[in-house]
């Protein structure tokens, strides 16, 4: 269902939604979920390409997944602001990021492609999905092709925007969808390292993806945050606990020298001590904001999008 919110100056539509979430029984349970999302429709003749955005832990904000929405659509695109929170009563998953799981998030971005696809004022074959942090871990996983079976789902994106994704779980088998992959990075990011997600984008490539771009951008995780860089002591920082995804869904944790479950890597890493807290965000400027923006359009673009 949707109903129109309000007309911007812009001539942009802002709809709201309501997604039935994917609901896989295996490997990783998913409880079936309704969850709500905001369609910002472009005032220009359809069928429109569309990106579905995810939220990062610090769930939908202004400054970053409505800004994005908003530049999207008058650029022409489509954009899908998915809330992956609210309706499972979350307003943030920064210091306890089991609330709502990645994996959770990654079933709604496919729930929202689904709903996108039956829409006649959207184009089905130019659907990509982008996320920030948190959300940028659900984009890179919905990528993996083993996934595919997971979600019970043959459906895919045409391509991927990952926003400072925290890449310390990859999957032993890298192999993706072989779709355009985009990874924008932060040099200073102390909470979810460039270089975990630049080691991923190596092993992807070696699969066979000739399609992925990355750019590092001299700042810190957020950026999207105009003004002084700020610290988060509450954040949960699995920098320090790398593993494999196996393809049954079991973690394989190095330190540990067997594989668990999620639920078990989660009560490990607390016990082993590898679990830190704090990391630090934002310390932005407009200038980096419309680079790194103008980036994200041309990516699009080059695309066809």
């Amino acid at each position: 269902m949707s109903a129109t919110l309000f007309q911007s100056p812009a001539d942009v539509t802002v709809e709201a939604i309501a997604l039935p979430s994917l609901s896989p029984l295996s490997p990783i349970a998913v409880p079936a979920q309704t969850v709500c999302a905001q369609l910002f429709r472009p005032a220009t003749g359809s069928p429109a390409p569309a990106m579905v955005i995810l939220s990062s832990s610090a769930g939908i904000q202004k400054h970053r997944e409505l800004f994005y929405a908003d530049a999207l659509a008058r650029a022409g695109v489509a954009a899908c602001v998915v809330d992956s929170f609210g309706p499972r009563g979350v307003r943030s998953t920064v210091a306890d990021q089991s609330l709502v799981s990645a994996f959770q998030m990654e079933c709604d971005a496919h729930a929202a492609l689904q709903w996108l696809q039956r829409d006649d004022r959207i184009d089905p074959t130019r659907i990509g999905v982008m996320g920030v942090s948190k959300g940028g871990v659900a984009v890179v996983n919905s990528a993996i092709a083993v996934r595919r079976r997971w979600r019970g789902i043959d459906d895919i994106f045409a391509l991927h925007v990952a926003i400072c994704p925290g890449c310390v779980a990859q999957h032993r088998d890298a192999t993706t969808t072989g779709v355009p992959l985009f990874m924008m990075l932060a040099e200073y990011d102390d909470y979810t390292p460039a270089h975990f997600a630049l080691s991923y984008a190596g092993r992807m490539r070696a699969t066979g993806n000739r399609q992925i771009r990355i750019k590092v951008y001299k700042a810190h995780h957020g950026w999207e945050s105009i003004g002084p860089l700020y610290h988060i002591p509450k954040a949960q920082n699995f920098s320090g606990c790398t593993n494999l995804i196996e393809d049954d869904g079991r973690h394989y944790v190095p330190a540990a020298g067997h594989a668990m479950s999620e639920a078990d890597y989660r009560a490990w890493v607390r016990e082993a001590g590898l679990l830190r807290y704090g990391a630090h965000a934002g310390g932005g400027t407009a200038a980096l904001k419309q680079r790194a923006t103008g980036d994200l359009m041309a990516f699009l673009r080059t695309h066809g999008f």
